[in-house]
C-alpha cells in the first residue's frame, strides 16, 4: 500500500452534497444563536430552527464519521486511536470556545458523545436504526405522566441537574475562585462568565457517564442523530443519492408532519393547554416532545435538500455556494460565535442590544453572505479552512499542505 494513499480526506474526494447540507446547517444555527427578533418572530425561528439545526449537523457529523470509518478501512489504516486522538482535539477546541467565546458551544457535547459510536460502528445497519430509536424512546420516557400537552421546559425533567448547575453558576457569580480573580486583562462581566463556564465543563464531563439524568434530553438527541448518520453512512445513500429517491420522498413525508406536529405542541403547548387541549399519553408522546419534533424537521431538512440538490439543477446551482461555506464548517462555526459574541455582543462593542428586533435576522443573515463571499474567495488560494487546517495537522502530527496549488509529493499526505 503505497503511504500516499495515507492521511486526510482531500477537498477533491468529498462528497459535494454533504458539505452544502454542512453549509445549509451552518446557516440554521446561526439564525438561533445570534438573532435578537420581536417575540413572534423568536417562536418562529424556535418552531422551524431553535433545535432542528443542532439536530441536522449531529447527522452530518454521524454521516462523517462513518466516510472516515470506510475509507480507513479501504486503505487498511487503523482507525480507533486515530479517531480518539482527533476527538481530543476536538474536544479542546470545543472546551476552549464554550469558555472563552460562547457558552452555547455544541463542539464539547460532540466530542465527548462520539467515542460511543467507536462501540457501535460494527452492528449491522438495521441495529444502528433500532438504536437510535431507542435512544430517542429514553429521551421521551417522563414525559408520559399525562394527557395533557406538554411543554419542552418541565420542572421534573431538568431535576437535577439543571438547577445543580444553576446553582454552581450561583456560587462562582457571587464568589469566583483566586484562579479566576487573577487572570490579567478581563472585564468583570468577562471574567464572571469564564467562572462560571470553567465551573460548569467539569461537572458536565463527568456527569455525563455517571449521570443517567444528563442523557435525558440534548446529548440524547445528539447521539440519536449520530446513529441515523452512521446508518446513512455505511449503507452509503448519499454518495449516489439520486438512486434512493423513493427512499428520501418518504422520509420527507413522514418526517415533516412528524416535526410539524411536535414543534407546534412543543412551542405552541401553553395555548392548547389554556384551550384545555388535552391527548392521549401515548399520542402526547410520540408528538409534544421537544427531540421528536426537532428530529423530524431535521430529517425532512435532510431529505428535502437532498432531493432539491439532485433532481433540481436549478436548485442545485442556487445551493452550490453553500458548499464552500461547509467545506470550512468548524472555521465559521467558530467566526459566527466570535464575531456575534465578543465583538459584536455584550463583550465588546454591544451592537446586538442596540439592533431593533428584527434587524438582527438581517444582520446575522447578511454576515451569512460575507462567510458564503469569504468562503469562495478563500478556497481559491487554499485547500482548507484555517481551523480545519490546524485540526488535521494536529491529527496527523505533520503540517498539512494550505496552498491551493500545493501538490503532495509520492511521500505526503494525501
Amino acid at each position: 500500500m503505497s503511504s500516499a494513499r495515507l492521511g486526510p480526506v482531500q477537498p477533491r474526494e468529498r462528497i459535494q452534497l454533504v458539505v452544502v447540507l454542512r453549509g445549509f446547517a451552518l446557516l440554521g444555527i446561526l439564525q438561533v444563536n445570534f438573532a435578537n427578533t420581536s417575540e413572534w418572530l423568536y417562536q418562529l425561528v424556535e418552531f422551524f430552527a431553535e433545535g432542528s439545526f443542532y439536530t441536522t449537523y449531529s447527522f452530518l457529523f454521524g454521516l462523517g464519521f462513518a466516510l472516515q470509518m470506510i475509507r480507513a478501512e479501504e486503505v487498511r489504516r487503523p482507525f480507533l486511536l486515530r479517531y480518539l486522538w482527533r476527538t481530543a482535539i476536538l474536544f479542546v477546541i470545543g472546551a476552549s470556545h464554550y469558555l472563552f467565546v460562547w457558552g452555547g458551544d455544541i463542539l464539547r457535547d460532540y466530542a465527548m458523545v462520539s467515542p460511543l459510536l467507536l462501540v457501535v460502528r460494527r452492528l449491522r445497519p438495521a441495529l444502528l436504526l433500532s438504536l437510535a430509536c431507542a435512544v430517542l424512546l429514553f429521551t421521551m420516557a417522563p414525559d408520559v405522566q399525562t394527557g395533557q400537552v406538554l411543554r419542552r421546559v418541565n420542572p421534573e425533567r431538568v431535576e437535577p441537574s439543571r438547577l445543580a448547575t444553576e446553582m454552581i453558576f450561583r456560587n462562582y457569580a457571587a464568589h469566583p475562585p483566586a484562579w479566576c480573580q487573577a487572570i490579567p486583562g478581563l472585564t468583570d462581566s468577562y471574567r464572571s462568565q469564564v467562572c462560571m463556564t470553567a465551573a460548569f465543563l467539569p461537572r458536565q464531563v463527568t456527569s455525563l457517564y455517571t449521570d443517567i439524568s444528563w442523557w435525558q434530553g440534548w446529548d440524547s438527541s445528539i447521539l440519536c442523530m449520530f446513529l441515523v448518520g452512521l446508518y446513512v453512512g455505511r449503507r452509503r445513500l448519499l454518495r449516489d443519492a439520486a438512486q434512493h429517491t423513493r427512499l428520501l420522498v418518504w422520509v420527507a413525508a413522514v418526517s415533516l408532519p412528524l416535526g410539524l406536529a411536535g414543534n407546534a405542541l412543543s412551542v405552541y403547548g401553553e395555548f392548547f393547554n389554556a384551550k384545555g387541549i388535552t391527548l392521549p399519553g401515548a399520542v402526547a408522546l410520540w408528538v409534544s416532545d421537544y427531540y421528536v419534533g426537532n428530529i423530524g424537521l431535521a430529517l425532512f431538512y435532510l431529505s428535502g435538500m437532498t432531493l432539491l440538490f439532485t433532481h433540481g439543477q436549478r436548485a442545485r446551482r442556487i445551493l452550490a455556494p453553500l458548499a464552500n461555506v461547509g467545506r470550512m464548517g468548524l472555521t465559521n462555526y467558530l467566526m459566527q460565535s466570535i464575531m456575534f459574541s465578543l465583538i459584536l455582543g455584550r463583550l465588546g462593542l454591544d451592537v446586538m442590544s442596540r439592533v431593533k428586533e428584527g434587524y438582527s435576522l438581517l444582520l446575522v443573515n447578511g454576515f451569512f453572505v460575507v462567510q458564503i463571499l469569504y468562503s469562495s474567495w478563500w478556497f481559491k488560494h487554499f485547500q482548507f479552512g484555517p481551523a480545519e487546517w490546524a485540526w488535521r495537522s494536529l491529527t496527523w502530527w505533520r503540517v498539512q499542505p494550505m496552498r491551493a496549488q500545493s501538490r503532495p509529493s509520492s511521500g505526503e499526505a494525501r
